[in-house]
C-alpha cells in the first residue's frame, strides 16, 4: 500500500469522454477478479463470470485475499465482486496502472461498486468492446512527517482522517493551506475527502456532497466543539497541513494507518493516480443518489 516516490508515474489525464478505454484487439484481455469471499453467492457468480468470458477474454486471476497487497500480474480489467470496499482495496492494489475497474455490487449499497449482479453481463459486454462509461476519478496523496522525516506515504481513493484517540476525549489539528493557516479544529477530528469521497464517510457526518468528476476536496470537522465550525470546499490542485498538536490516529479509506504522535505534519496533495470506474450507463450519479441514499426524497406520512 506505501507509495516508492522512486517510481515512475503515469501523467495526469484530463477528462476527455465518457467511453473507453480500448481493450486488446489482437490479443484477448487479460481480467483479473477480486473477490468478497464473505459475501453470499460470490462463488456462483465467479462461475457465472467465468462462464461468460470464456471466449471473451483470459481471466488470469481469482483473488480471494481481501488484502491491500499490490497486484503483480498485468491486467487490462479489474472486476470486483463485494462492495465499496472492494473498489477501495482495488484503488490501492493496482497502484500507477491505469486499469478499468467495474465494481459488481453484493454489498448493502455499492455506491461505488453500481453494477448489480443483475445487469454484470450487460455492462461487461460494454467495457469489453470499448463503448462503456468510464468515470475518472481524481484521488490524492499524503505524507506523515515526523520530525522532519517522511514516516508514511501513501494515495487514497475517498478520505483521510485524523482523529483523537479512543483514550482521549478531543484532538486539536491546525489546517494551513500551503504556508498560510486557515483554521485550529478542536473536537474528534477532522476529514479530507475527495469528490468521490463526499458521499462517504463525510456525508455521513454532515458535509456537502460533490459531484464525482468535480476538481475538489471537502475538509469537513468531526464533532466540532465550536459553533462556527463548518465544511469547506477547496481546490484539489493545492498542498495542504493537518498539523496534529495531540496524539491521534490516521484512517485512510477506512483502514487504520497507525497512531498519530503530537507535533506530526500530515501533508496532503494531488496525486498523479486516477482510478477509472466503469459503471453502469443506465445508473448515472443522481440515479443512485435518489436510490441508494434516498436524495430528494418525499418524506413519508409517519408512523
Amino acid at each position: 500500500m506505501l507509495y516508492n516516490p522512486k517510481l515512475p508515474m503515469s501523467p495526469m489525464r484530463k477528462n476527455s469522454g465518457p467511453w473507453g478505454p480500448v481493450m486488446p484487439q489482437r490479443r484477448l484481455p487479460r481480467v483479473l477478479v477480486l473477490a468478497d469471499p464473505g459475501k453470499e453467492a460470490v462463488h456462483q457468480l465467479i462461475q457465472r463470470l467465468q462462464d461468460y468470458l470464456k471466449d471473451k477474454a483470459a481471466v488470469v486471476e481469482v483473488d480471494l485475499a481481501m488484502g491491500y497487497a499490490p497486484i503483480d500480474s498485468k491486467p487490462d480489467l479489474v472486476i470486483t465482486l463485494g462492495g465499496d470496499g472492494m473498489i477501495l482495496a482495488a484503488s490501492h492494489r493496482i497502484g500507477r496502472r491505469r486499469v478499468p475497474v467495474m465494481g459488481v455490487n453484493l454489498g448493502r449499497v455499492g455506491f461505488l461498486a453500481g453494477v448489480t449482479a443483475e445487469r454484470m453481463e450487460a455492462v461487461l459486454a460494454l467495457v469489453l468492446a470499448g463503448k462503456a462509461r468510464i468515470e475518472d476519478r481524481a484521488m490524492m496523496t499524503f505524507q506523515v512527517k515526523r520530525k522532519n522525516e517522511v514516516v508514511l506515504d501513501s494515495h487514497v481513493l475517498n478520505e483521510i482522517v485524523v482523529s483523537r484517540r479512543p483514550d482521549r476525549t478531543m484532538i486539536t489539528v491546525d489546517f494551513i493551506d500551503e504556508r498560510r493557516p486557515i483554521c485550529t479544529y478542536r473536537g474528534d477530528g477532522v476529514i479530507v475527502s475527495t469528490a468521490t469521497g463526499s458521499t462517504a464517510y463525510n456525508l455521513s457526518a454532515g458535509g456537502p456532497i460533490l459531484v464525482p468528476t468535480l476538481e475538489a476536496l471537502v475538509v469537513q470537522p468531526l464533532a466540532p466543539h465550536m459553533l462556527a465550525m463548518r465544511p469547506l470546499v477547496m481546490r484539489n490542485d493545492r498542498h495542504f497541513t493537518l498539523h496534529v498538536r495531540d496524539a491521534g490516529q490516521l484512517t485512510c479509506d477506512g483502514y487504520l494507518e497507525g497512531k498519530l504522535k503530537a507535533g506530526d505534519k500530515v501533508k496532503i496533495g494531488p496525486s498523479r493516480r486516477r482510478l477509472s470506474l466503469a459503471v453502469d450507463p443506465d445508473t448515472r450519479f443522481y440515479h443512485r443518489l435518489r436510490s441508494k441514499l434516498l436524495w430528494g426524497e418525499t418524506p413519508g406520512p409517519g408512523c
